[in-house]
Formats: structure tokens, C-alpha cells, sequence
């Protein structure tokens, strides 16, 4: 078991060195997601739609079209740079390269969302820290089910030629039920309504999180033997 964690804790530091020295992969989604939130700023008269109806849905985008980013680069470098070939040179579980990938891109991403979140809050007008807390949960859920579906399809789509408009076009659809709901329950904060009165919607989340992390663990292996 010890072996298990050193080989995912292994796979995690490797990911992090890399960003470390060439700082590419959280500049180009931090830029991105400040972007696309700008766009939708210019683009609509906050003094008539009310923050709490279209904000959720612009934040999650702009952190889901950012993550597509991260996501599409998690294996594509691993692949040109030939290290997927050293790791599956590796007597290791491959379940180890799916969570130490999974593990790097979600943290990744929640720093990426760290900086944004502050901006959303001032271009939108919104106060988020009086309901940090239930902020925070909601986040988390959305941002895992993101990266452990994103994970899988981005392992599948590196044997691609067309992997950066494949990935995409794989992981919107699958990724509909957690968007629904990371939006519907992001709406409620902004207007107020405790975390407890959302219950559905972080069963639903949460059960879609546990649903693509089980088929990961079922098809990463015969995946990265393609």
C-alpha cells in the first residue's frame, strides 16, 4: 500500500517540478477563465439581470473551458515527451498514473479557481466570503467530477490526432448532470439559501463524482494499454 501512495505521490511532484519551471499550465487557465469572464461582463447589463442568475453559470464556465485547457495538456505532454512510456515501463498499478494525474490536475485547478473566485466577486458584485464555507463544498464536488471524468478522456484522446477538439466534444455531454448541478447549488448561495437546503443537489453531484472515479478505475488500465 505504501508503494501504491509513493508511486501516485511520485507522479504528483513530477507534475509539479514541470509546471514549476515552464509556468504555462496555470497562466494559460488563469488567463483563459479571467477571458471568458470579461466577455460575459461587456456582454451583459448587470443592472438589469439580477448576479445570481447569470453568474453561476458564467463562473462554471469559465472554469470548466479553463480546466479543458489543463486537462488537455495533462497527457498530451506525457506523450510527446515520452514519459507514458516510461510509466507503463513501470511495474506499477495503473490506477496509480489515473490518480496521480487526477490528483495534479485538481489541484491545479483549485488554485486557478482561488485567484478567480476574488475577481468574480468584484466584476459581479457579489459577496462570496459571508457563505465561503458552502462556496467551498460546492467547488470542491464540481472541480473533482471535472478532473476525474476530464482524467479518464484525456488518457483516451492522447492517442488521438484531433485530441484538443476531441476531449472537448467527449466531456461536455458526460459532464451535463454535475454542471447542472455545481450552477443550480452556486445560484442558491449567491442568494443566500443555506447549504443544507441543497441536499439533492450534492447527492446528485456526488454521485456522478463517485460514478466517473469507479469506470476510471475500470477502464484505465485496458485505456493506457491502447
Amino acid at each position: 500500500m505504501n508503494l501504491y501512495f509513493n508511486q501516485i505521490s511520485a507522479i504528483v511532484w513530477k507534475d509539479f517540478v514541470t509546471e514549476l519551471k515552464t509556468r504555462e499550465l496555470f497562466s494559460s487557465m488563469f488567463i483563459f477563465a479571467l477571458l471568458v469572464i470579461l466577455i460575459f461582463i461587456f456582454s451583459i447589463n448587470l443592472s438589469i439581470v439580477k448576479a445570481s442568475e447569470v453568474g453561476p453559470g458564467v463562473l462554471w464556465v469559465a472554469f470548466l473551458f479553463a480546466g479543458t485547457i489543463g486537462l488537455n495538456r495533462s497527457f498530451m505532454l506525457e506523450k510527446e515527451n515520452g514519459c507514458l512510456t516510461g510509466l507503463m515501463l513501470v511495474p506499477a498499478d495503473r490506477t496509480a498514473i489515473y490518480f496521480g494525474k487526477l490528483i495534479s490536475n485538481f489541484i491545479f485547478l483549485l488554485i486557478m479557481e482561488f485567484f478567480i473566485l476574488p475577481l468574480f466577486m468584484i466584476f459581479f458584485n457579489v459577496d462570496l466570503l459571508a457563505h465561503i464555507g458552502s462556496l467551498a463544498t460546492v467547488v470542491l464536488l464540481g472541480t473533482l467530477g471535472f478532473c476525474a471524468l476530464g482524467t479518464l478522456l484525456s488518457s483516451l484522446s492522447s492517442n488521438l490526432k484531433t485530441r484538443e477538439i476531441m476531449l472537448p466534444i467527449l466531456l461536455y455531454p458526460l459532464l451535463i448532470p454535475i454542471v447542472i448541478g455545481v450552477v443550480r447549488m452556486t445560484g442558491q448561495i449567491l442568494e443566500g439559501i443555506p447549504l443544507s437546503d441543497m441536499m439533492k443537489w450534492i447527492g446528485l453531484t456526488a454521485s456522478f463524482d463517485i460514478i466517473y472515479i469507479g469506470v476510471s478505475i475500470m477502464t484505465i488500465d485496458h485505456i493506457l494499454e491502447e
